[in-house]
């Protein structure tokens, strides 16, 4: 079972809204849930049963029973009879912040699934100029805090996807995230909606890719980061290219590069977070239990509607493992540095001490100089 994190207090059945109050506060003082999301601006201790059912009415009229599917959209069905509608977007794209606008209106969800972990929840709340002031901006104390938050080689693998968000936001102009942060602020417009960021931590997803990776691939990876301005990964302008270009099958194109180039690194970096995303979109995508006006009135159940966002190279992988037992349980372990890990970490440590001397030696070398 997967941690799904919950950014708005809205309420997982319709009947729980009467002890709302008492909810909002319980997950305020439960640090496990993220509550940042606004609240519907409704009187919780005054709201009525036929509010709930208006206001639930309502948005089951406006929802569209056969909405108009873009081609990055899929449709899964849970066995309950939920439907999932998966919609992959090209995260430097303004495309697919259109396609899940349009969806989201569209289907009227119970709740909305992000691409997102409680590490990257400031994406939904920062404004586009600060996200790119952080991906351009990476100071000594900043790896400093990172290093002692995450460890050397996660901190060096998040330095590297900072750099390319950085390379790309220069190439295309457009800052990564936009689909999700739209996806947030439509989803708060809909009564009864849920917002969950529903992907593996990413410390956890770095640490496993850290020990997929051979040595060489390490190394590749750090030169990769000291270079990233001038190339900043195999095939770095092709995709830039990719990206310019407008569908669905560009996106995958672009997929289909970095398997090829790095195929343990898709495989810790995509198909495992594949199993991890389909769980919570299954976790997400439950019948929503109606209220009983008395007691002897029997109890109606309704399928609820979820939508999830995320990157295009999900997708396959998502929809096929669908129908399928997942123990997500594996994905949350976090392996012991490979051979190849700790060989890089050591390397890695005697060069920069290695310059640190070389440095001081220099400048021991300049003063005797300049004054014996």
């Amino acid at each position: 079972m997967v941690e799904l994190t919950n950014w708005c207090p809205g309420l997982e059945t319709i009947n729980a809204l009467w002890n709302a109050v008492d909810v909002i506060n319980r997950q305020r003082n439960n640090r496990t849930m993220v509550i940042v999301g606004q609240m519907l601006n409704y009187d919780w201790r005054k709201i009525s049963y036929e509010e709930i059912y208006n206001t639930l009415g309502e948005k089951i009229r406006k929802r569209q029973e056969k909405p108009n599917l873009k081609s990055t959209v899929s449709e899964l069905v849970t066995e309950d009879g939920c439907k999932v509608y998966l919609v992959g977007t090209i995260h430097f794209s303004k495309e697919s912040i259109q396609d899940v606008q349009q969806l989201i209106q569209e289907v009227q969800p119970d709740a909305v699934v992000l691409e997102l972990c409680r590490s990257r929840e400031s994406l939904l709340t920062l404004d586009e100029q600060s996200i790119r002031n952080e991906a351009r901006t990476f100071d000594l104390h900043k790896t400093q805090q990172l290093i002692k938050q995450f460890g050397l080689m996660q901190t060096l693998w998040l330095m590297l996807f900072l750099k390319i968000s950085a390379y790309l936001i220069e190439q295309l102009g457009i800052t990564p995230g936009g689909e999700f942060r739209e996806a947030f602020r439509a989803a708060q417009k809909i009564p009864f909606c849920n917002i969950y960021l529903g992907d593996q931590p990413i410390f956890v997803t770095l640490r496993r890719c850290a020990a997929a990776l051979s040595f060489w691939d390490l190394v590749k990876a750090f030169i990769g980061l000291v270079y990233i301005k001038s190339q900043p990964f195999p095939y770095g302008k092709m995709i830039v290219k990719q990206l310019k270009k407008k569908g669905k099958e560009n996106g995958l194109e672009v997929i289909k590069m970095a398997m090829e180039e790095y195929p343990e690194f898709y495989h810790v970096f995509v198909s495992e977070r594949d199993a991890y995303l389909t769980q919570s979109l299954k976790q997400a995508a439950k019948p929503i239990v109606l209220p009983k006006i008395f007691q002897s009135d029997p109890q109606k159940v309704i399928p609820s509607v979820v939508v999830g966002v995320v990157g295009i190279g999900h997708v396959a992988g998502i929809t096929k493992n669908w129908n399928k037992q997942l123990n997500t349980q594996e994905l949350m372990k976090l392996p012991n540095p490979s051979l190849s890990t700790r060989v890089f970490q050591i390397s890695f440590i005697v060069i920069s001490y290695g310059l640190k001397i070389f440095f001081y030696y220099k400048i021991a070398q300049t003063l005797i100089w300049l004054f014996y």
